[in-house]
């Protein structure tokens, strides 16, 4: 076989080694030595034979056999110290690097005393740490010390697990909530559940405009004709301006509302309230000038008149200024009427 094919094994059983791949650097290794017996394809083929195959006795005399031959060779003290590690002799693995190490610098040598780490020296040191009398002083040092380490750590879980109780113990009594405050929070859910179920039916007995605001923000104008239903719900309350009093049947919460007012009145209403203002109310009256026909039925209706007299833009924003005129108005007579409660002598 040519030397480069030789060398070609070699290489390859270098590589598949790098891998991690022992089994088939042993392969390469095999058939390089067959042809060419050198110590540095002696001392790689020993290493690999006890790793896969477990002879380690032949393996370590073919590596002693390669430093008789190159003692200054590093990579001969690496693959002993490898051996050792086989056997988990860690202690012979540590002193072969670092001899290797004494002649030539090898990366490998000390990525692998890298993995070892520092140990610490034997108790008796003309002592090997294998020796019995070794190995019996270091588990009872190493007993000692854990002796310590348990001495130091029950205090202090006994201080964790006091202070632990004592959170427990006290910290709720500071959290708990007095029972006024508990009952106030109970009536403030009640109240909110309530808010929730407020609704407002209209039954149109005749042609009726309506504007309604619910819970000030939203805002909605409708026309019934006579038999029209509508139903609104909302949290807090509802803001009506009704076009034809005498039109229009309520019914708010299940409840109707009676004596709204006559035909042709113009109404503003709020619910819940305990106040409904007629203050405000209007008599719509028809205008003479102009010819209706009889069969229309929205001649009548706010919303009809404001075509004829008003933009219908400039009408919006009049009912609008009214209503929150209206609502100014209510908000001041509950003000007096609790004034009133609250001046009243106890009995």
């Amino acid at each position: 076989m040519p030397g480069s094919e030789v060398e070609g094994l070699f290489k390859k059983g270098l590589e598949a080694l790098a891998q991690g791949n022992t089994l088939s650097a042993l392969s390469y290794f095999e058939n390089v030595i067959n042809i060419e017996d050198s110590p540095v394809v002696s001392s790689y083929y020993a290493f690999c034979i006890a790793k896969e195959r477990g002879q380690v006795s032949k393996a370590i005399s073919l590596c002693e056999k390669a430093i008789k031959k190159e003692p200054k060779n590093s990579l001969h003290y690496l693959n002993l110290g490898r051996i050792y590690l086989v056997t988990n002799n860690k202690e012979d693995a540590t002193k072969i690097f670092r001899e290797g190490l004494n002649y030539e610098a090898n990366q490998q040598i000390v990525e692998e005393l890298n993995r070892i780490g520092t140990r610490k020296p034997p108790v008796i040191p003309y002592l090997k740490r294998i020796n019995p009398i070794n190995k019996y002083l270091g588990i009872i040092l190493r007993k000692k010390i854990m002796l310590r380490i348990r001495y130091t750590l029950i205090p202090l879980l006994l201080m964790v697990t006091v202070a632990s109780i004592l959170l427990i113990l006290f910290l709720p009594e500071k959290q708990k909530v007095p029972p006024r405050a508990s009952e106030a929070i109970k009536e403030n859910l009640v109240e909110a559940q309530h808010d929730t179920l407020h609704t407002l039916e209209l039954i149109a007995e005749d042609t009726t405009w309506i504007f309604v605001n619910i819970d000030d923000r939203e805002s909605k104008e409708v026309l019934l004709n006579k038999g029209d239903r509508i139903k609104w719900s909302a949290k807090n309350v509802f803001s009506l301006k009704i076009g034809n009093a005498g039109g229009i049947k309520l019914i708010f919460d299940g409840k109707e509302i009676e004596s709204l007012g006559e035909k042709g009145q113009v109404i503003r209403l709020k619910f819940p309230s305990p106040i409904i203002s007629r203050k405000d109310t209007v008599t719509i009256q028809k205008r003479t000038e102009t010819a209706k026909p009889a069969e229309n039925k929205l001649a009548d209706t706010p919303k009809a008149l404001s075509k004829q007299s008003e933009k219908p833009e400039e009408l919006e924003k009049q009912w609008k200024l009214e209503e929150q005129e209206e609502l100014e108005k209510q908000e001041e007579l509950e003000e007096l009427e609790e004034l009133e409660e609250l001046e009243k002598p106890e009995e």
